[in-house]
């Protein structure tokens, strides 16, 4: 009964959790609003420092440390590179990507099998 209780709680709470997604795109809206002429590449550009300064106004902290904030592309501008300040949201942010590499795995798998089933 408890653990009925906790997920139907985690179920109906999950729409309140913040989506980093959601907020990188929307300061990245703003950013370009603001410098049209800057891109976001250089994390010391203005548009760079506004992204960083906007996410940390709702909660989140830039880090190149996530292994999938990938290098190759802006990194102001990935969700993946902001890690959630409060300890709960770093608790669930956690479990999100775990949970992201455990689907990214299947799927390659997936692919895997789809390719070898073709030969």
């Amino acid at each position: 009964m408890r653990l009925e209780v906790v997920l139907f709680m985690m179920i109906t709470l999950g729409g309140c959790l913040p989506d980093q997604t959601k907020d990188v795109a929307a300061c990245r809206t703003e950013a370009e609003r603001f410098y049209h002429t800057y891109e976001a590449v250089d994390p010391n550009e203005p548009s760079s420092q506004y992204i960083i300064a906007c996410m940390a106004a709702k909660g989140y902290d830039f880090t190149i440390l996530p292994a999938d904030c990938d290098s190759r592309y802006p990194l102001p501008t990935q969700p993946a590179c902001y890690a959630p300040n409060s300890w709960l949201d770093w608790i669930i942010d956690q479990i999100r990507r775990a949970l992201n590499q455990i689907k990214l795995v299947r799927l390659r798998r997936l692919a895997v099998l789809k390719i070898y089933s073709f030969r």
